[in-house]
């Protein structure tokens, strides 16, 4: 080699090892000085990080439910013990109705003169709704042949006391059941599927509040937690549409969207036609049921819900009923300040009714010498968890009790359990941290497999175990549970014998999960569907929330909400200012995306929302600034938008005429 090629190439590595040196003394004075990083669960070591972690594989650190920035936040609220004393003036026995003459005696001093009875059934021709028959007196004992009714009781003529009751009647399949003509035909190879959900309950959360639950699930044979359990969308509607229909929830919503004027509630049609899975489990011969407190809810939450009851047992009617009585201290908002149904608490009145339908159905099998109904039901319980995650600790005792009660041999012989939430908390002051907006995405998911299951496919445990620590989401919750119903107890993963597989390759094209009885790749956020803007592996570090970029990029988020949401609504909503930054985050493998969390004046609500800066001459300019995603209110915003009837537009109004009365 000549000395004039030796020279060049000494020059040559020189001037690479000169730019490395100036590259990073770069990064450390001037990005370093304005990040400084407290997050160390989510501290990104390497600033030059190689994009193929963040494009190929998912990484969620653990986080701690008890991280000394948090603890502080969850106030120590006792239980609410301020409900009525005594049991209600009527009760159901031996399905017979009696009126309670030792309560009228105690605490009504036997003025109580006579009791009329009513039933309650739907009624939804024009809208979602109720109605109450016809009153009439009757005598106690009196038989009951009604799903729902309602009492009420008068001293004189002033009515003293109301209360809605249920009482599990036989539907059309326990009657095909009954009438089987071989009971070799029964539902013994089939599985049953229970589904309970808390509302708005993380993976943290869980930890937190019911510690005495999870340590008995964790004690049982066949359960398996979900530890990186993903949302796929913001709310319920949002993450509950993929995990049971397999569908986009904002198509769903839209396509049975009817245009109205601006002054016109935007509600879209009855969601019939959607293709939820209980259907498909209905088809095969299983009874199904859902019930989910509250008024505003999934499915009805400035939205129709269901012209027909979706499942045999659906509990819509008799919730609006309850909460129209005299038995329910009365309010305008869902969640109650006194959660109270006469001597209970609302959420035991769900954990009861879920009681009643599982020893109905054991009952039955027991008589009829049935082996097992096949049985799909979900019971979603939201006071306890939705606007106060304080309250959650108040149940852990409750939920441990209900599962003991379910969990029968014969129960977990035969059943999927799958227990739940739909997404973290979103109105939390845990919400307003970065560790609150980690703690959103992650919700708690767990499954217990029936032992008929696990027998016969003893390769399952293995895969499941793997899969535990893996990317999961509803749309693979939504392939579990067809994979379950098509192929029962012999799971396969063989094309040739396995039905749903077979089904899955007829579908293909529309399919967004996989099958936790399969084996899980180390997907990241696009390849498991879930939108870009709400992916939780994305490593992060903090921003100085007085940085100018960042000052600049939320006042960039409210002006939007202002002159782009509501351009055309600006004279019912009042113009937004910004008030506070929260918190700040950066990430992207570019180090190029803004995520921040701030507040609003003069409503006082939080949003979270991330801006992607473009390379720019003038950084503080707001043309390189581009809104990644939504804007996602993280405060409840309760009666504020009353005025504005665009459901996706609640989040951001705030009403004129609401503030003139605060003021």
């Amino acid at each position: 080699m000549t000395l004039l090629k030796l020279q060049y190439l000494y020059v040559k590595k020189s001037k690479l090892i000169y730019a490395v040196v100036i590259t990073f003394l770069f990064y450390f004075v001037f990005v370093l000085n304005d990040l400084k990083t407290k997050h160390s669960y989510t501290r990104v070591t390497n600033p030059l990080e190689t994009q193929k972690t963040q494009e190929y594989e998912c990484k969620i650190n653990k986080l701690n439910e008890w991280d000394p920035r948090i603890k502080n936040l969850f106030a120590k609220i006792p239980r609410y013990d301020k409900c009525i004393k005594h049991e209600p003036l009527t009760y159901i026995a031996d399905r017979k109705l009696f009126i309670n003459q030792t309560v009228n005696t105690n605490y009504y001093g036997g003025s109580i003169t006579k009791c009329e009875y009513a039933t309650v059934v739907r009624d939804t021709v024009e809208r979602d709704r109720y109605a109450i028959g016809t009153f009439r007196e009757f005598e106690s004992p009196l038989v009951v042949i009604d799903d729902f009714f309602k009492v009420r009781c008068l001293k004189g003529e002033k009515v003293e006391y109301e209360y809605v009751h249920s009482l599990i009647q036989p539907k059309a399949i326990h009657n095909f059941y009954k009438n089987l003509p071989e009971k070799t035909l029964d539902g013994s190879s089939k599985v049953n599927v229970m589904i309970f959900i808390l509302d708005g309950v993380s993976l943290s959360s869980m930890k937190r509040a019911l510690p005495k639950t999870l340590e008995y699930l964790k004690s049982l044979e066949n359960f398996f937690l979900f530890e990186k359990h993903h949302i796929v969308g913001e709310n319920t509607f949002q993450n509950l549409v993929p995990m049971l229909a397999n569908l986009n929830p904002d198509a769903v919503f839209k396509k049975n969207l009817t245009e109205k004027k601006k002054s016109k509630l935007e509600i879209p049609t009855p969601f019939d036609d959607v293709p939820f899975i209980w259907k498909n489990f209905s088809s095969k011969m299983y009874l199904t049921y859902f019930s989910e407190e509250w008024r505003e809810c999934a499915f009805n939450n400035l939205k129709f819900g269901f012209r027909n009851s979706p499942t045999d047992y659906y509990l819509r009617s008799f919730w609006l009923a309850l909460y129209a009585s005299l038995s329910y201290p009365p309010t305008s908002l869902n969640s109650n300040s006194k959660p109270c149904y006469y001597n209970k608490l609302l959420h035991e009145i769900s954990i009861d009714w879920l009681k009643s339908i599982e020893k109905f159905n054991l009952d039955f099998e027991n008589e009829n010498n049935i082996s097992n109904l096949p049985r799909f039901g979900i019971v979603k319980i939201n006071e306890m968890s939705h606007d106060y995650l304080e309250r959650l600790f108040w149940i852990d005792n409750d939920i441990l009790d209900l599962f003991k009660y379910l969990f029968t041999e014969k129960f977990l012989e035969n059943t999927l359990f799958i227990f739940m939430g739909d997404h973290g908390h979103r109105q939390h002051q845990i919400r307003k941290s970065f560790i609150g907006k980690m703690e959103e995405k992650l919700p708690i998911y767990s499954m217990l497999f029936p032992r008929k299951m696990m027998r016969e496919n003893p390769k399952l445990k293995e895969t499941l175990s793997e899969n535990t620590k893996k990317l999961t989401t509803w749309w693979d919750v939504y392939e579990t549970l067809s994979h379950v119903l098509l192929d029962q107890i012999n799971i396969s993963t063989d094309l040739a014998t396995s039905a749903y597989l077979q089904d899955l390759e007829k579908r293909k094209q529309g399919q967004k999960g996989q099958s936790l009885f399969t084996s899980l790749s180390n997907r990241n956020c696009k390849q498991a569907h879930i939108p870009e803007y709400l992916c939780a592996c994305q490593l992060s570090i903090d921003v100085d929330m007085s940085n100018p970029i960042v000052l600049k990029a939320a006042k960039f988020m409210v002006d939007h909400i202002n002159n782009v949401l509501l351009k055309d609504y600006q004279d019912i909503c009042m113009k937004l200012k910004l008030s506070k930054i929260l918190d700040a985050q950066i990430y992207g493998s570019n180090k190029n995306r803004y995520s921040i969390i701030f507040q609003t004046s003069p409503n006082d609500a939080v949003f979270d929302g991330t801006i992607i800066l473009e390379p720019s001459n003038d950084l503080l300019s707001s043309d390189g600034f581009t809104i990644f995603g939504e804007i996602i209110r993280v405060s409840t915003y309760g009666l504020s938008s009353i005025c504005i009837q665009k459901y996706h537009l609640k989040n951001y109004c705030y009403c004129y005429d609401y503030h003139k009365k605060l003021v």
